[in-house]
């Protein structure tokens, strides 16, 4: 058992600490409700059958069904009040696990294996809701209520009682040898399975132009075969396991019942004990099997949830952080420098002693042929890596010191690539700025020569992307990016590669706009086009061996 675990597991219980404690007694109350429907059974073979009583026996009737509809409406209650209690961890779990997502650095997810991280998120994190369930609504009142009834047992017949004692040592051993079984490798193989499972899928979807263009179809559909018979054989032997689990502890409870009840028959022949006491005693142990069978029942659960917990635990431990945890909110007016900056990815040097200033208004371009470390630039500029030597400013405020967060809510960025999501246009112009105004929108469109063609749509700002923007071209997918980088009125826009999907005049005419903007904001361009870069104040020229210098 993964005990750090299970520490950062209960921590998201202590705040409602005393709804589970409720949620606990009312769950125990509710099982405990029908233990008198025990001692009625033999009041009424012991008492009230051998006298012909017809009223008692129906006053008896009527006690047990009372109990019986106490008990149910309890069992809602409690039902409800542990299923607020468990969503609420899980939501708070699920929450924590986001949240700590948009912590990691960005070389952390250049790195990671996102279909992996996504589906640790959303499945381990289901398991772990099913196993929260197990735990307060099934295992921990059932475990309370069974030992209150096997005293109850013990007092019915102590004799009887002790024939039951006898089923624990192999109850036991069974749990032993099924928990220890490879130390649940085979649950741990059903989840990886799954997870290939789910990542293949992800694949499947997000290739598919890959897949026809190479025209993998067949090889794709071989591979996810591959995947989908090993989630076959991965959870038919889980379940065969639990079935086998379930079998046999059924069994061990069922050849103890049959024993009592051979012997209890013989007692009550032999006068030792009533036959009221004898049905009264079965009346408990079906009361106690139910609670057993429902520990049994909860015990795969809970094994398979701990499995996800110590997942989900290593998650929220990554030893990974955004490069700056500065908290100073400044007023940013578009200015930025970098001084004497390094930058290395790995062991592969980028940038040498990189000097750059931006000026509150400034227009300046950076050219430079493909992979020189253009973008770079912009990435250091944004905060997503740290330089290993130098520092970079604003104003007079170093990164370190400053909220990056802030920062980058008065910096406009278009990068080569934009980023479209499957929405509306209107969604993907506003994202990031939810409560703008219709004015305000068309007015960034225009600003980025977008609203022309937006308006000559049939459904205008409404009209659907689809995936990754592909219902629209290159071009306008590059307008759109760059409307929603002036929705924000950014003191600072960057603008890499504008020209890889507008035509001349389009440039031009975007140019002639960004000049004219209110504000006046600073405009950084990564451009190969030096026509381009011929509209900048200052043009800077990043060379091969990472040096930066006025062209």
């Amino acid at each position: 058992m993964n005990r750090k675990a299970w520490r950062y597991y209960l921590r998201f219980y202590r705040a409602s600490y005393h709804r589970l404690v409720l949620t606990i007694l009312f769950s125990i109350l509710q099982s405990l409700i029908v233990l008198p429907v025990a001692f009625l059974v033999r009041y009424a073979f012991d008492q009230v059958i051998p006298q012909g009583a017809t009223a008692g026996l129906i006053y008896v009737g009527l006690i047990m069904l009372a109990l019986i509809i106490l008990n149910s409406i309890l069992t809602l209650l409690t039902r409800y009040l542990s299923l607020n209690q468990t969503k609420m961890v899980i939501r708070d779990i699920r929450e924590e696990l986001l949240v700590r997502c948009y912590s990691f650095s960005r070389s952390f997810y250049g790195k990671a294996d996102l279909a992996k991280l996504h589906a640790s998120i959303v499945q381990d994190t289901q398991r772990l809701d099913i196993m929260s369930n197990a735990i307060i609504s099934l295992f921990m009142p059932s475990l309370i209520v069974a030992v209150v009834i096997f005293g109850v047992l013990i007092y019915i017949s102590p004799a009887l009682s002790l024939i039951m004692v006898c089923t624990i040592p192999p109850l036991y051993l069974m749990n032993r040898i099924f928990v220890k079984n490879k130390r649940l490798n085979w649950i741990r193989a059903s989840h990886r399975s799954f997870e290939q499972f789910s990542k293949g899928v992800l694949f499947v979807l997000q290739m598919m132009d890959l897949t026809r263009i190479q025209t993998a179809e067949q090889i794709e559909i071989s591979r996810q075969k591959k995947y989908l018979e090993e989630v076959r054989l991965t959870s038919q032997s889980n379940a065969f396991l639990f079935a086998v689990y379930h079998s046999i502890q059924n069994g061990i409870l069922a050849v103890s019942g049959i024993i009592i009840l051979i012997a209890g028959g013989m007692a009550v022949g032999s006068g030792r004990i009533t036959l009221g006491s004898l049905v009264s005693f079965y009346v408990a142990m079906s009361l106690m099997s139910f609670h057993m069978r429902n520990i049994v029942s909860s015990i795969p659960s809970i094994l398979e949830g701990t499995e996800s917990l110590s997942t989900l635990y290593d998650l929220a431990h990554i030893d990974d952080s955004t490069p700056y945890s500065g908290n100073h909110k400044i007023m940013f007016d578009g200015n930025i420098a970098l001084r004497e900056v390094d930058f290395s990815y790995e062991n592969e040097k980028i940038l040498r002693s990189v000097n750059l200033t931006i000026e509150p208004g400034n227009k300046v371009s950076i050219i430079g042929s493909n992979g020189v470390g253009k973008s770079t630039i912009v990435n250091l500029i944004l905060g997503f890596y740290r330089p290993q030597k130098g520092l970079l400013l604003t104003g007079e405020h170093p990164y370190s010191d400053i909220d990056i967060i802030h920062l980058r809510q008065n910096i406009g960025v278009v990068m080569q690539n934009p980023i479209m999501f499957p929405g509306t246009i209107r969604e993907n112009i506003v994202y990031g700025c939810p409560d703008a105004s219709p004015e305000k929108i068309i007015r960034a469109s225009k600003l980025a020569t977008a609203h022309e063609f937006i308006d000559a749509l049939p459904e205008k700002y409404e009209t659907l992307m689809g995936e990754k923007g592909i219902r629209l071209s290159g071009g306008q997918c590059q307008r759109i990016a760059i409307a929603r980088a002036l929705l924000r009125q950014p003191k600072l826009l960057i603008l890499d590669e504008p020209t890889n999907h507008l035509d001349e005049a389009s440039i031009n005419q975007l140019m002639h706009n960004l000049k004219s903007m209110e504000g006046d904001p600073s405009i950084l361009i990564i451009t190969q086009d030096r026509d381009t870069a011929k509209q900048s104040d200052y043009v800077y020229v990043l060379h091969r061996d990472g040096r930066l210098a006025l062209g």
